[in-house]
C-alpha cells in the first residue's frame, strides 16, 4: 500500500517565474532523495499537487508545505490508500493545465502517460477546474 494525497494551493503574490522553477526543480530533487512521486499542476496562479509515498513522509512535506510562504490558500483535497502508485516514475511531473507556464518548464517534460495514468490526469485537472 502507498498513501496518495492531493492538495491545492495558490502562488504567493511575491514569487517570480524564476522562483517557481528554482522550486520545482528542489521539489523533485528532494521527493527523489524521500521516495514520494505525484505530479503537479500549474494553471493560472495556482497549483494541484499529488503527492505519493510513505504516509509519515507525504504528511511531513504537506505541513511544511502549509508552512511554505510561497503557498497561499493551501488546500487538501484528498487523502487515501492505494495498492499501487499512480506516478511511480515521475518525482514530480508537471502539467499546465492553461496551456500557459508562469515561468515553469512546458508541460512536454511529462513522460508518456499509461492509460490508467491518462485517466487519472484527466480525473485531476476536472477537479482543478471546478474547484480552484
Amino acid at each position: 500500500m502507498t498513501f496518495s494525497l492531493v492538495y491545492v494551493s495558490r502562488v504567493a503574490a511575491s514569487v517570480t517565474g524564476q522562483g517557481l522553477l528554482e522550486l520545482m526543480w528542489a521539489s523533485r530533487t528532494y521527493n527523489e532523495a524521500v521516495g514520494i512521486t505525484g505530479l503537479l499542476l500549474y494553471s493560472d496562479g495556482g497549483f494541484l499537487q499529488v503527492l505519493e509515498g510513505d504516509q509519515d513522509v507525504v504528511e511531513s512535506l504537506y505541513a511544511s508545505i502549509e508552512q511554505d510562504p510561497r503557498h497561499d490558500d493551501v488546500t487538501l483535497v484528498r487523502t487515501r490508500e492505494q495498492d499501487e502508485r499512480e506516478f511511480p516514475d515521475w518525482s514530480m511531473g508537471f502539467g499546465a493545465a492553461d496551456g500557459g507556464s508562469g515561468g515553469l518548464p512546458p508541460a512536454g517534460v511529462l513522460p508518456r502517460e499509461s492509460d490508467a495514468e491518462a485517466v487519472f490526469v484527466r480525473d485531476l485537472l476536472g477537479i482543478f477546474d471546478t474547484g480552484h
